[in-house]
C-alpha cells in the first residue's frame, strides 16, 4: 500500500486571510478577485458555482454571478463557492463581512484531492509553482494578514491549537510547506529575522507581507528532509525552543504517514477495511490499524452436528420455509436497501457490507425490544438464504426461530440463532458477523465435500 492509498482523502489545504473586504466597495473589487482565480493553471481551475441554498451546481461565469449576487449572503457574509466538475477535485471558497462588532473578516480557500496530484513525476514543481503564483496575484488584490497552504491531513495531526481557526493574528506555533505573514506578524517577529529564515523561498509581497516555502513542492511534506526543514525554520523564529526536540515532534507524526500492513482476520477483513476505509485521513489510523491486525473474532458457535439436530417441528415445512425466504428475507432488504444497496444484488459482497453498517451505525445498541425482535428474524433469513442458495444447505424449519437451522454436509448451522447474538450489544454485529459464519460454514463445506 503506497502512502497515498493509506491517506487516500487527504488534499492540499490553501487558506488566505485579508484585511480588506472588497466587497464594500461593489461587484467590480470582486472582479479583481475571481481574475485571479479564473488566472488559475486550467487543469485546477473551477468551472461551477453554488449559492445559499441550492443545490445544484450552475456554470460559472462573472455575469452569471452578477446576476445571482444577492443569493451569494447568509447574513451580513458573502459567499462563494466554485468547484472543478473534472479531476482533480478542486473547491474554492471566498468568504467576506464587515461588522462593527468584529471588524473584517475576508477568506479565500482552495482544497485540491488527490493530494497525490501534487506528486505526479515530473509535475511537482510546475504544480507546486502555479500555486504559488497564484497567492502572489492574491496578494496584489487584497492585503494579506495571513496564509498557510500544506497537505491537510498533516494540518489536522498538528499541534496548533489555532489550526481550526486561522483568521485571527497568533503566535507561530509551527511552520508548514507556504506560509504567509501580514504586517502585523512580520512586525512582532522582525523583517530582518523573518526573511532570514532558513526557507526554500523567501519573498516580500505587496502590502508589507512575506510569503515563504520550507521545501520546493508540498510533496514530500513528511519527509525527513521536510520535517528538518520545517524544524530549522521554527527555531529560528522561536529560539527559545529546541531543535531536537521540535524535530522529534514533527518525526513522531509523519508515522502516522507511513502505511501499516492490514493483516486483518480473512473471516472479517472486508468488514474491518471498510472502517479503516472510513476513518479515512489519519489521526488515530494507525493505531486503528494495529488494533484490528490483533482483533479475532470468537469462533463460530451457533451450529449442531447435523446428526444431533431436532426434527422440523412445523405443520407445513414449505410454508416456513416460504416464509423465511419470502417475508423476512425481504423484510430485510426493504429495511436496508438505501444504506446497504448490496443487499439488493444477492451477491456475497452484501453480507459484510450489512455486517459493517450494523456495526458502524450501532444498531446493535440502539434497538428497542420491538425493533430487535423484527430485525432477528429479518437477518437470520437473509443470512439462511445464502447457506442455501450458495452452499447448497437444506432449511429444517423449527417453531422456535433460534432452533431453525440450514443443513450443510454434517452440520447444522443455525443463522437466526447467529443474528439474535449479532444485536445483543454494540460490538456484536462484529464480533458475530453472519461474514464469518458464512466463511466458516464455506470452509467446513469443502472440507467435507472432499
Amino acid at each position: 500500500m503506497s502512502p497515498d492509498e493509506w491517506n487516500h482523502d487527504a488534499s492540499l489545504r490553501l487558506d488566505l486571510f485579508f484585511s480588506q473586504n472588497p466587497m464594500e466597495r461593489g461587484f467590480e473589487e470582486l472582479e479583481k478577485v475571481l481574475e485571479t482565480i479564473e488566472s488559475l493553471d486550467p487543469e485546477v481551475r473551477p468551472n461551477k458555482m453554488s449559492h445559499v441554498g441550492r443545490r445544484r451546481w450552475l456554470n460559472y461565469s462573472r455575469q452569471a454571478l452578477r446576476k445571482r449576487l444577492p443569493e451569494s449572503y447568509i447574513g451580513e457574509t458573502f459567499t462563494l463557492m466554485l468547484v472543478r466538475s473534472q479531476p482533480p477535485e478542486v473547491i474554492v471558497s471566498f468568504a467576506s463581512r464587515t461588522t462593527k462588532e468584529e471588524g473584517v473578516y475576508c477568506s479565500l480557500s482552495i482544497y485540491l484531492q488527490p493530494f497525490s496530484f501534487l506528486r505526479e513525476p515530473g509535475q511537482a514543481d510546475r504544480r507546486a509553482a502555479y500555486l504559488v503564483s497564484f497567492v502572489r496575484a492574491m496578494a496584489s488584490c487584497l492585503p494579506l494578514t495571513f496564509g498557510v497552504g500544506h497537505n491537510s491531513a498533516d494540518l489536522g495531526l498538528s499541534t496548533d491549537p489555532t489550526v481550526n481557526d486561522l483568521s485571527t493574528p497568533r503566535p507561530i506555533y509551527e511552520t508548514f510547506w507556504l506560509n504567509v505573514y501580514g504586517p502585523a506578524t512580520v512586525q512582532a517577529i522582525g523583517r530582518e529575522r523573518l526573511l532570514a529564515t532558513p526557507s526554500a523561498l523567501m519573498e516580500e509581497l505587496p502590502h508589507g507581507a512575506v510569503l515563504w516555502l520550507t521545501r520546493p513542492t508540498p510533496a514530500d511534506f513528511s519527509s525527513e528532509e521536510a520535517r528538518l526543514a520545517q524544524a530549522r525554520a521554527l527555531v529560528h523564529l522561536r529560539p527559545e525552543l529546541s531543535l531536537d526536540s521540535t524535530l522529534a515532534t514533527l518525526r513522531q507524526r509523519s508515522l502516522e504517514f507511513v502505511p501499516v500492513p492490514m493483516e486483518f482476520d480473512p473471516d472479517v477483513a472486508d468488514i474491518l477495511r471498510m472502517e479503516a476505509d472510513f476513518q479515512g485521513v489519519l489521526g488515530g489510523k494507525r493505531a486503528l490499524v494495529e488494533r484490528f491486525n490483533r482483533y479475532r473474532p470468537p469462533a463460530v458457535s451457533e451450529w449442531l452436528p447435523a446428526s444431533q439436530a431436532p426434527e422440523s417441528d412445523v405443520d407445513n415445512i414449505k410454508a416456513a420455509i416460504d416464509t423465511y425466504e419470502g417475508l423476512y428475507s425481504e423484510q430485510l432488504v426493504a429495511l436496508f436497501h438505501k444504506k446497504v444497496p448490496q443487499v439488493m444484488k444477492g451477491t456475497l459482497e452484501a453480507l459484510p457490507h450489512l455486517d459493517w453498517h450494523l456495526w458502524h451505525a450501532n444498531w446493535g445498541r440502539r434497538l428497542s425490544h420491538e425493533q430487535r425482535e423484527t430485525l432477528v428474524p429479518a437477518l437470520g433469513a437473509f443470512l439462511g438464504r445464502y447457506l442455501v442458495d450458495v452452499l447448497g444447505g437444506r432449511w429444517l424449519p423449527r417453531k422456535k426461530l433460534e432452533e431453525a437451522a440450514v443443513i450443510i454436509g454434517d452440520r447444522a448451522w443455525l443463522p437466526f440463532l447467529r443474528a439474535r447474538h449479532a444485536l445483543q450489544n454494540q460490538e456484536a454485529p462484529l464480533d458475530y458477523s453472519c461474514s464469518q459464519l458464512f466463511r466458516t460454514a464455506q470452509r467446513l463445506a469443502r472440507v467435507h465435500s472432499h
